[in-house]
């Protein structure tokens, strides 16, 4: 199965053909995403556990949808008891290894809803054949295509689950496919882990559209402008020590020296002068005692 297209004729089919509950969306993805870590086996099994955990619907909302899902030949399912469920999720796009899928499968007990999946497909191939030239086009102008987004992405963190994929469309219908793609080259050179993949590029995505960024010029602009801005305030958030110098007299060899004031004869003479009569009243008291 080619992903890309198989998500495009989704999208196509819900502006076009059916209008689909968030519910049913979140399921169809999910699916989608298991069916990719097969290797596209035309039936594979999921759990209701697994289901719940990847898609954030509850059992009954799971039961609910799927049915749903079925009836609009979207999908098809068969239970097995106790054991896991089986599913297999239609082609919704049109061509030759597409239509011999097809044709396999109508050989199995979804005869009907495959049939019906055909010809939704067909119809709506026609209706969009303008659209999907137009975007073609567009994003060989561009140079880079969805299917280059969605293989970086792949490349990093791996295929995108049910969450991470309606997003993804959502930032490639209004922004260029390079910005989005030069958005996941940044979170790659910074090294985010896939866990996080999904909140960085929120962050990145909704940061550029609020600065009204919207051509790969403008998007390499804002990012060497943030990396500028953060290399000065890691430069500037550790003060710069100022050098110290010891003084002249405590230099390694120095000898310190007491600071001297000359005297004038007449100071000379005056201080000697004193030192006399001092001695000569201490002799006169020393007398006096005798």
């Amino acid at each position: 199965m080619n992903y890309l297209q198989q998500i495009r004729a989704f999208d196509d089919y819900r502006l076009y053909e059916q209008k689909l509950s968030a519910g049913q969306v979140s399921l169809w993805y999910t699916l989608m995403s298991i069916n990719n870590k097969t290797a596209w086996s035309t039936w594979f099994t999921a759990a209701n556990a697994t289901l719940e955990s990847l898609s954030g619907l509850s059992r009954s909302g799971i039961v609910k949808n799927r049915n749903v899902l079925k009836q609009l030949g979207l999908i098809d399912f068969s239970s097995n008891g106790r054991k896991a469920t089986s599913y297999r999720v239609s082609v919704l796009y049109t061509s030759d290894s597409a239509q011999g899928s097809v044709q396999r499968s109508t050989q199995s007990s979804a005869q009907h809803s495959v049939q019906r999946s055909t010809q939704h497909s067909s119809t709506l191939n026609k209706q969009n054949e303008t659209k999907q030239n137009e975007i073609n086009n567009d994003e060989a102008d561009a140079g880079v295509t969805r299917g280059d987004v969605i293989d970086k992405w792949t490349s990093l963190w791996g295929f995108p689950n049910a969450i991470a994929t309606p997003e993804i469309n959502e930032w490639l219908d209004v922004l260029p496919a390079d910005v989005v793609d030069f958005a996941i080259t940044i979170a790659g050179e910074h090294q985010v882990k896939a866990t996080g993949s999904l909140k960085y590029m929120r962050a990145v995505i909704e940061g550029w559209q609020k600065r009204d960024i919207s051509t790969l010029d403008q998007a390499k602009k804002a990012a060497e402008e943030h990396d500028q801005r953060m290399k000065s305030e890691r430069s500037g958030s550790t003060p710069a020590r100022a050098k110290e110098t010891l003084p002249d007299w405590a230099q390694t060899g120095a000898t310190p020296t007491a600071t001297r004031t000359e005297l004038t004869p007449d100071q000379q003479a005056e201080i000697s002068a004193r030192i006399a009569r001092l001695q000569q009243n201490g002799e006169s008291r020393q007398e006096a005692t005798t």
